[in-house]
């Protein structure tokens, strides 16, 4: 719909603004000829081909749409395309061969103190940098198909990569064999929704300093790192998939000096840990499906106020992990799997509280080797001593109302809908009973 009104746009201004064609046969046969010649608001089409050695520089306001994907191959030699002017537009073009350099940061397209520029339906292959934007506001980066270099993590960049670039929007892009797939820093105010960024070396997300933004119905899959947000306030991610991130060092999400922030409707499936919270204050976490994790969330003590209620942990290794025994959260009406507690009110929740902690967790934690302890007889009994004799699990982190049953189903739409319990609602304001979410 944006284009096809763009390209209205074009017809009906095409008194004033001319129309530049690049092809091997035409009068201008490069892109930096064409944009030499080229005035604000013309239109420049770049017709099927490869255009060898490119590299453009776009200080005005122009329209470039590629016929039947051109390919811009950078030669090894640097960036292909740097904006730098206002209200830029390009599609349909494939971008190739930026090569890699250790003093300056080569990307298929740069947009340089732009504003109002649009990047849409474009594929950089072998591309150190996809796309970067820095100091560029209000600018839409959709359909981008970013396949890096696949070298190792010191000689790669970003799919892509902001930098101080608030209010802008990331849709529908495809990320993989990058450093990061997808990078911000202070860069606030920005949405991100419908993206895939997996296979990644590092973060398939990677964000610092970027308050006010919103992460909706992405999949984060298969990289080395999982998903870091760091450092930020006020951040919703919402309808996400985190799947098949396992290391030593790999998370499905991680929070670091987050605040004030929401992780809603997401799916932490097949993780080494579905969350882990580090410094986290007055975050919610609420509705939620934790399934076959090794650790679903692990909280340090430096976490406080913090909100788990209405999250299905189902088939995980251990629910939840906390290194202190002093842990502020309020966890409220979440389904444990493993509780074996009763409801004979038959409301729908358990009649005896559930610590979701247990003494073996912090064992692992603390002697690694002790996992081979795992199916043992052992573990069972430590777990009914400290049901008994509680010692060393947090005092305050108890689900005083578990589900009986899960709370999320699934839809005939391949979605999920979440009861969220009304204490939930009341105390913490999420603001809906019933959502949706993409999953599997």
């Amino acid at each position: 719909m944006y284009w096809a009104l763009l390209l209205v746009v074009v017809c009906t201004c095409s008194i004033k603004a001319d129309v530049l064609r690049v092809c091997a046969q035409c009068q201008v046969q490069s892109v930096e000829d064409a944009v030499a010649r080229a005035q604000a608001g013309d239109t420049i089409f770049i017709e099927s081909g490869l255009y060898r050695n490119t590299h453009a520089t776009i200080s005005k306001s122009l329209i470039i749409i590629g016929r039947n994907r051109p390919v811009l191959d950078g030669d090894g030699r640097g960036t292909v395309l740097t904006i730098s002017g206002a209200s830029v537009h390009i599609r349909g073009i494939v971008i190739a061969n930026t090569g890699y350099s250790a003093v300056e940061d080569r990307a298929g397209i740069l947009l340089l103190d732009s504003y109002n520029s649009t990047i849409q339906d474009v594929a950089t292959q072998h591309c150190a940098f996809g796309v970067i934007l820095y100091r560029s506001a209000n600018c839409r980066v959709e359909n981008i198909n970013a396949i890096g270099t696949g070298a190792k993590e010191s000689q790669s960049g970003n799919g892509i990569h902001l930098w101080k670039s608030p209010s802008c929007t990331v849709v529908q892009c495809n990320i993989r064999q990058h450093r990061d797939g997808l990078y911000f820093e202070f860069s606030r105010g920005c949405n991100i929704a419908e993206c895939i960024s997996t296979n990644n070396m590092r973060y398939g997300l990677h964000f610092m300093f970027s308050d006010s933004n919103v992460y909706r119905k992405n999949r984060f899959e298969q990289n080395g790192a999982g998903v870091a947000v760091m450092y930020s306030q006020h951040v919703r991610m919402e309808s996400n998939i985190f799947a098949d991130n396992w290391g030593p060092s790999s998370y499905g999400l991680l929070l670091k000096d987050i605040s004030r922030s929401t992780v809603f409707g997401n799916v932490f499936r097949s993780n080494t840990v579905g969350i882990y919270m580090e410094g986290s204050n007055q975050t919610t976490i609420v509705a939620n499906i934790f399934h076959s994790n090794g650790w679903a969330l692990k909280a340090l003590g430096s976490c406080s106020d913090d909100t788990v209620c209405s999250n299905d942990f189902i088939a995980n290794t251990f629910d939840v992990l906390s290194n202190t025994s002093s842990s502020e959260f309020y966890c409220d009406g979440n389904y444990w799997e493993q509780y074996r507690g009763y409801d004979l009110d038959h409301d729908g929740y358990g009649d005896v509280p559930y610590r979701p902690v247990s003494v073996f967790s912090i064992l692992v934690e603390r002697i690694p080797m002790a996992v081979l302890l795992l199916r043992s007889f052992i573990v069972e009994l430590l777990a009914y001593m400290e049901r008994a004799i509680p010692s060393l699990i947090p005092v305050q982190l108890v689900d005083r109302k578990p589900c009986m049953m899960p709370i999320a189903t699934k839809t005939t739409r391949n979605q999920y809908r979440w009861k969220v319990s009304s204490m939930c609602l009341s105390t913490h304001g999420i603001g809906v009973y019933e959502r949706r979410a993409d999953g599997h």
